[in-house]
């Protein structure tokens, strides 16, 4: 096969080869490609003008009809349903996704071609049901000439459905990278606008509950968070939640919260780093009870090399905060030097290391 007969294949195939002629009449293709519509004798080229005409706008009333069928069956069933979905069965919900909607496709192109069929009638007459076989040797050349005159807005939407895919995969990126730089604002405005069109992504959820509490929106981050959980099926930012609510909840509502986490962590080093969480939180609402102690506690588990997941020197620091509060300035000016001994480069502080930076 040379190159132009590899372009009249393409030709062929396209929805601009609605037509062939034979020596006993004319075959008129149908919006179901596979259908043909035979008449007795060939057409003359104003009324195969006028169906050509004819069969374009059907088959974009078919392209839009099948567009909106697919928008409204993601908005309304596939986002609203998402998490049911995912638990399903397999097949069951290859059934729901793609079975159901092929279905209802389906109807519409038979819906479409019936008045397709009603339009020939009234504007042609009678015709015969056949196959629908365009061949090379069968082809208008006329149709064909034309065909390669005529403007392929067919690209120009492949090109809109390319750049619409590149900004559903790069979108997720580019808020991480604004979050990173600190561009919080505008972080939150383009995962706004995500979330709009795609109302399921765990990640970006995420990504706009770390920007909502840069810009201290922590009841919004909390509910955030909590749909990235809902999406991804888990409970990964429970922890993300436990240090947000550490900005907005009662003092003692709060430490209930670290409490019940404690006791419902199955880790030892996971429960160190909340016992760590919730010390600190004490000395930044200045409650000063104890808290010595309980850091000492901490060190102590640290030296013995346990498994903790809290940083050995902001244990050190923050003690020392807290016994410069509570008169030992001595005490606290050695942790202090400890720490910073530890990590020269650290900036300490008695914010929750529990929200992890994207």
């Amino acid at each position: 096969m040379d190159i132009n007969d590899l372009r009249k294949q393409i030709f062929i195939n396209s929805q601009y080869c609605n037509f062939y002629n034979e020596k006993n009449g004319t075959v008129l293709a149908g919006i179901m490609r596979s259908y043909g519509y035979k008449y007795s004798i060939i057409l003359p080229d104003e009324k195969i003008k006028e169906v050509n005409k004819t069969y374009r706008k059907f088959t974009a009333i078919m392209n839009a009809l099948v567009a909106v069928e697919i928008i409204l069956y993601i908005y309304t069933v596939i986002f609203p349903y998402y998490t049911e979905f995912i638990k399903m069965p397999y097949f069951g919900a290859v059934m729901m996704l793609a079975v159901i909607p092929l279905v209802a496709l389906y109807l519409t192109y038979i819906a479409v071609n019936y008045l397709y069929e009603h339009y020939l009638t009234r504007y042609i007459g009678t015709f015969k049901r056949v196959k629908f076989k365009p061949t090379l040797k069968n082809i208008s050349e006329k149709a064909y000439e034309e065909y390669q005159k005529t403007p392929r807005y067919s690209v120009y939407v492949l090109g809109l459905l390319i750049i619409i895919f590149l900004s559903y995969v790069a979108a997720p990126f580019l808020i991480t990278g604004l979050n990173r730089s600190g561009k919080y604002n505008a972080a939150l405005g383009l995962a706004n606008t995500y979330l709009t069109f795609v109302p399921v992504s765990s990640s970006v959820y995420a990504q706009r509950a770390y920007s909502n509490v840069k810009l201290k929106k922590y009841e919004k981050a909390v509910t955030d968070y909590e749909n990235a959980d809902k999406y991804s099926l888990s409970d990964v930012y429970i922890y993300d939640i436990l240090g947000t609510k550490t900005y907005f909840l009662k003092y003692d509502e709060m430490l209930k919260e670290f409490d019940k986490a404690m006791n419902e962590e199955k880790s030892s080093a996971m429960r160190y780093l909340l016992k760590y969480e919730k010390t600190t939180y004490k000395l930044k609402n200045k409650h000063y009870t104890n808290v010595v102690n309980e850091y000492s506690e901490l060190i102590k588990a640290y030296k013995a090399k346990k498994e903790v997941f809290f940083a050995a020197e902001d244990a050190y620091y923050n003690r020392g905060v807290a016994r410069e509060a509570t008169g030992d300035k001595a005490g606290g000016a050695i942790d202090k030097n400890i720490a910073k001994n530890m990590c020269p480069e650290c900036e300490f502080n008695s914010d929750t290391t529990l929200i992890r930076k994207p």
